[in-house]
């Protein structure tokens, strides 16, 4: 008896600093105003919690803007296109990149042994068509890359009709992201079917650098926004017309936009949760 007595009495020492006082169920009642508080309450906090747990899945994005010139010249930028010439075969138009280092042909027709650095792929379509699509790497540095006719065609009486289906520069983004949402990466689709003859394109190209970072789902892409401007004309030197050309003339920024993809621990999201129930119900009390 006297080891229960020793219990009991820690139980009560227990007791007398209890600061949550309950009231016995003896003196208190249910009742249906209650009732139908706690249901409004079980159904408010389902509904704040069912509304952030897609937040709490996706994160929450950071942007910010900064100064990079580590890249000025010494990275390859990959230029994903898809663009169809009309009215000109693939033996009398080829793709060439000019920049600050020099000039390159790239086209496969007059320089097959540099094609290996490029993944572009020159093809006939349609009607006396060609078609460039593939990839081609430019340095991150202003240039331009452009489309000259060839052969019995280089004159100033060519019509360089043309479509532009793609034109995307950087790394591609996973199609179940949301961050098209913020670039236009590939904004320049454009379809000239009827070009005048002897008119050059001039499409004035300005790109910044964006970095996409996830590191929760280790995902980590660099693709470019740009915007850009058209114009045609007819190219003239010492008075007499010049054969037309296609150019894109590319301008990058010193500038880096970062977007960065943050998610909270678990401990803070179900922290946040048992303060908003601890409070919803807190408060209905005052109203029971």
């Amino acid at each position: 008896s006297s080891g229960i007595n020793a219990e009991y009495g820690r139980m009560d020492v227990l007791r007398k600093i209890d600061i949550f006082h309950c009231p016995s169920y003896d003196v208190s009642e249910p009742t249906s105003k209650g009732g139908a508080l706690s249901i409004a309450g079980i159904i408010f906090c389902l509904f704040c919690f069912c509304s952030e747990i897609g937040d709490f899945s996706a994160g929450h994005t950071k942007e910010m803007v900064f100064v990079e010139n580590t890249w000025g010249g010494k990275s390859k930028v990959p230029v994903q296109l898809d663009i169809t010439i009309h009215s000109l075969t693939c033996d009398h138009v080829s793709l060439d990149i000019q920049d600050g280092h020099g000039r390159y042909e790239i086209d496969e027709g007059h320089a097959p042994e540099k094609n290996r650095r490029h993944d572009l792929v020159k093809e006939g379509a349609g009607d006396g068509d060609c078609r460039f699509y593939g990839t081609i790497y430019v340095r991150h540095m202003k240039g331009n890359f452009h489309f000259t006719p060839r052969g019995v065609h280089h004159h100033p009486n060519t019509s360089l009709a043309h479509t532009i289906d793609q034109l995307q520069f950087g790394d591609n983004i996973a199609d179940d992201l949301a961050y098209d949402n913020y670039l236009k990466h590939d904004s320049l689709k454009y379809s000239d079917q009827s070009s005048y003859v002897g008119e050059s394109h001039d499409y004035n190209l300005k790109l910044i650098r964006t970095e996409i970072n996830d590191p929760d789902s280790h995902y980590h892409v660099y693709p470019y926004q740009y915007t850009y401007s058209h114009r045609h004309f007819v190219g003239h030197h010492d008075g007499k017309p010049l054969p037309p050309k296609i150019y894109f003339r590319l301008d990058f920024s010193p500038l880096t936009m970062r977007f960065i993809t943050n998610h909270d621990p678990l401990i803070v999201f179900l922290s946040r949760h048992l303060a908003l129930i601890g409070g919803t119900f807190a408060v209905l009390k005052m109203f029971s």
